[in-house]
């Protein structure tokens, strides 16, 4: 059975943007699409008529974002998933059999306040497979992968899935390190980040940004205005003790480009 990529829509701008991301990524790796609405359960309407109503409605979406994807990318094998229950929930049942999951952002330029941009954030926290967040489209020129490091075993996993990702789109890799200060130690972690790239990677452009001034959250942030992605290891340095590293949770939350989280190593 072919692989598929999950991807969130909900008749939004955003939504379509992280489809039509999805697709392009499903054709070229050979994926197939699934397209997901969630419903919430009937109890969570007052009348029954209106949960009826929402079905209907969300049947409809899922037909009509089928249609604009197929008719964008006709080679593309794409099915529909309409769930009942909350979003993050029916993505983390449905990525355990899954390649990525994909969501647009649900957190808007110029609103701050706990709890915004919670869906998405959510959803990169539980899933079991790697997880894009895609923001509004940009009329801006985008350029490069960009790929953070800190010398952890999942900063290794990022810039191995960054390199891909990067072939891929045919875009250099962009490998930046900040936070360490004076000292040898962010040359270190730099250079072991790009060891044996190149004999995996063939033709693959990289470039090293080593920012001694600034922490990782604005290194990364401003290094991904104008990225074509942005790759993150899940935990990093935080270990167990954390679901999403405290890096990765910033920028989650002020999303500037596609951003993928990867999945955590495992224990040794």
């Amino acid at each position: 059975m072919k692989k598929k990529i999950l991807v969130g829509v909900d008749g939004s701008a955003v939504g379509s943007a992280a489809a039509d991301w999805a697709a392009e990524r499903a054709r070229d790796l050979g994926l197939g699409l699934n397209l997901v609405h969630a419903v919430p359960e009937p109890w969570a309407f007052p009348a029954k008529t209106l949960h009826e109503d929402a079905t209907a409605q969300a049947k409809d979406l899922l037909k009509g974002e089928a249609a604009r994807v197929t008719a964008r990318f006709p080679s593309l094998e794409v099915v529909t998933t309409l769930s009942s229950g909350e979003p993050a929930e029916t993505m983390r049942k449905l990525s355990a059999d899954a390649e990525m999951v994909v969501v647009g952002t649900d957190r808007r330029p110029g609103n701050h306040g706990e709890g915004f941009g919670s869906v998405s954030f959510q959803i990169a926290v539980i899933s079991h497979c790697a997880v894009a967040i895609v923001p509004a489209p940009s009329t801006l020129e985008s350029f490069g992968v960009v790929v953070g490091v800190d010398g952890s075993r999942d900063s290794e996993i990022a810039v191995e899935c960054a390199a891909g990702e990067a072939q891929r789109m045919r875009q250099e890799l962009v490998i930046v390190h900040a936070g360490s200060g004076p000292g040898p130690a962010g040359d270190t972690i730099l250079s072991a980040s790009v060891e044996g790239l190149d004999a995996r990677h063939s033709d693959l452009a990289v470039r090293e940004i080593l920012d001694r001034e600034r922490q990782p959250v604005e290194a990364l942030l401003d290094a991904s205005a104008h990225a074509r992605l942005l790759v993150l290891g899940c935990k990093g340095r935080g270990g167990a003790r954390v679901l999403v590293g405290s890096v990765a949770q910033h920028v989650l939350l002020n999303v500037r480009c596609p951003t993928l989280i990867t999945r955590p190593a495992s224990p040794a």
